[in-house]
């Protein structure tokens, strides 16, 4: 009889697991690991959520603007969440300040093609990072690395790659750029609002740069002020585009103090050479030939 009981509550415990996951497998939507990404969101913390970091204020993330973002979780020496864009079907921009503040890094989760929830992505597996040879820890000039995946995303729904700006915006005091910010949702207080958000943005003169941070800034370093929300500490790599374009790239940022307005750092897309390891093609001088009769 004990044995009998022993097999009907073995039976029970299993369809039990086996209907769990059905449901997970219903609920889920081109996701390979939520867990992991509910962590890096703070979802699955007994805080209920709340830690300071995503994006502040914002709105809900538009299809176009989270098609070409990415979400990341760098597992190093130390373990640090970033952000990034999309530039090619097998490449990713992101902050080399953010990427090198982890270390000597083991392990990526990358994030891609992220819908209407955080449940609602794709994972993709990371292949090598190379930092723009001219960057500069100390000053974050040329602040950008790229992140090359084993996979392409080609096909991928809800992906997009976008375009880097090549032209820079010419700056008025008068007549302000206005260019969009994506990275991780919050909500007020601080809870994670499982979502993909995006905040508004206004580029800064040289001028106003300078004086936000009492020292002029490298060439390759623009300065954007908050309009409606603003960015925070795990959005660093984040995505500034303007007009279409991708323009800027959020360095790294080590805290989230609340102020609205905030100014903060990107680097300027526009004057740094993306991708670094094209070789340059000369064009060979034209030769002047003579006809002779």
């Amino acid at each position: 009889m004990k044995e009998t009981v022993k097999f009907i509550l073995l039976a029970l415990v299993f369809w039990g697991a086996h209907l769990a996951k059905a449901q997970q497998e219903d609920g889920d939507v081109e996701s390979t690991d939520t867990t992991e990404f509910d962590e890096q969101n703070g979802t699955n913390h007994t805080s209920g959520g709340n830690r300071v970091g995503r994006i502040m204020g914002g709105v809900r993330g538009s299809s176009a603007n989270k098609a070409y973002s990415v979400l990341m979780t760098l597992y190093g020496t130390s373990t640090v969440y970033t952000a990034g864009a999309i530039i090619s079907n097998t490449e990713i921009l992101t902050s080399a300040s953010a990427l090198k503040s982890a270390g000597t890094v083991t392990k990526f989760s990358i994030a891609a093609g992220i819908g209407t929830s955080m449940y609602q992505v794709v994972y993709v597996t990371y292949k090598s990072h190379e930092f723009q040879p001219g960057f500069d820890s100390a000053t974050l000039a040329n602040d950008v690395a790229i992140i090359t995946i084993n996979e392409t995303f080609a096909g991928v729904a809800n992906v997009q790659t976008i375009a880097i700006a090549t032209t820079e915006i010419a700056v008025s005091t008068t007549t302000r750029t206005t260019c969009v910010v994506v990275g991780r949702g919050q909500m007020p207080n601080t809870a994670a609002s499982g979502t993909m958000d995006q905040t508004d943005y206004e580029l800064l003169t040289d001028q106003e740069c300078t004086s936000a941070f009492n020292q002029a800034q490298p060439s390759s370093i623009l300065c954007a002020r908050s309009v409606s929300g603003y960015a925070c500490n795990v959005d660093s790599g984040a995505p500034l585009v303007c007009n279409g374009q991708l323009y800027g790239i959020l360095t790294l940022q080590t805290g989230c103090t609340p102020s609205t307005p905030k100014i903060q750092k990107f680097a300027k897309l526009a004057v740094i050479r993306i991708p670094w390891n094209t070789p340059t093609i000369s064009t060979p001088p034209r030769k002047n030939y003579v006809s002779c009769t």
